[in-house]
């Protein structure tokens, strides 16, 4: 299987535009078709989505750019089923690599994509509600069938 070739993901976000849970966008780009699939996601809790968060446990998915050393997030397009973990409820789809320190000496692990199960928000993961988790699933299994093990993950935030 090959890693990382013709696709990427981008997950969006914006930082405190409101009082609740704040919605980004995450974004499937197919390179060689130059498709474009997008559903809305989030990462954090509602009271960890503000400037700077990403340093701390519970904060947003950090950018790599905020982190130390030099890599890009990967997805991996087979997922661990997580039925009976709390919070995931379902299929996880693992981010690497699997622990960061960023920029300002936080450390964040054990990262990935997968069902909001619980309270809405994650401690850091990607997530998204249950009609939108479908749909990523199908992009996963296309591109898995397509022999791709991994997929990039590009994170920004405004």
């Amino acid at each position: 299987m090959d890693e990382c070739k013709g696709s990427a993901l981008f997950f969006n976000g914006h930082f405190d535009r409101d009082a609740d849970l704040d919605f980004g966008r995450l974004s499937l780009i197919n390179f060689g078709t130059e498709e474009t699939k997008i559903i809305k996601a989030s990462s954090g809790y509602r009271t960890k989505q503000y400037a700077e968060c990403f340093h701390e446990w519970g904060g947003m998915l950090p950018p790599a750019y905020r982190c130390e050393g030099d890599f890009f997030w990967k997805v991996a397009t087979k997922p661990i089923p997580m039925p009976g973990h709390r919070g995931v409820r379902g299929n996880f789809y693992q981010i690497s690599p699997f622990e960061v320190k960023t920029d300002r000496g936080g450390r964040r692990s054990d990262f990935g994509i997968h069902l909001d199960a619980d309270a809405p928000g994650s401690l850091g993961c990607i997530v998204t509600d249950a009609s939108r988790f479908a749909e990523l699933e199908k992009w996963m299994v296309e591109l898995n069938r397509s022999g791709l093990a991994k997929v990039p993950l590009i994170v920004g935030y405004s």
